[in-house]
């Protein structure tokens, strides 16, 4: 019976350590999600900020807007873009507005995002996509994104408080 319960606890302190790293990544994971606007597909994606310059540069700009830069004056935490795609091929030049506006505010004024086309660095145009670095706090979203006129696709996302701002 003893080894029985040895194995048994083991189990439950195995099964607990993996179910902890899930729930801690979970708040983590990036937001992603797709829309139809006409005769695009339009991914909304809202990661970390990224590096436009230096060694470390995650980003290569194509052209558009001028990129937002870490640690700059702005202080962007994330970087909002919409990968588009056309007929499932990404769409490497198209004209693309991002509007963006905090749905918990008073107002809910909008804001235009100076887009910026992009692709990975290392990787080729075939990661294009649209958006820029931003500062966002925690709270409820929604934005719109047009492309060539089409549109616009609407997405609703929050974004939690990180620990140390609940």
């Amino acid at each position: 019976m003893g080894s029985k319960l040895w194995y048994l606890s083991a189990l439950f302190v195995l099964a607990m350590g993996a179910a902890v790293p899930a729930a801690v990544g979970a708040a983590n994971d990036p937001i992603s999600e797709t829309v139809i606007a006409g005769p695009y597909q339009v991914t909304l994606k809202v990661l970390p900020a990224e590096a436009f310059t230096g060694p470390d540069a995650e980003m290569v700009r194509d052209a558009g807007a001028e990129p937002v830069h870490l640690g700059g004056a702005e202080q962007p935490n994330h970087h909002l873009v919409a990968f588009v795609k056309k007929d499932g091929v990404p769409v490497e030049d198209a004209t693309v507005e991002i509007l963006y506006r905090d749905t918990e505010g008073p107002e809910g004024a909008w804001t235009d995002l100076p887009v910026v086309r992009m692709h990975v660095k290392g990787k080729g145009l075939t990661t294009t996509h649209y958006g820029n670095n931003v500062r966002l706090a925690p709270g409820s979203y929604e934005a719109e994104v047009t492309v060539n006129e089409s549109g616009p696709a609407t997405f609703h996302f929050s974004l939690p408080a990180a620990p140390h701002e609940k």
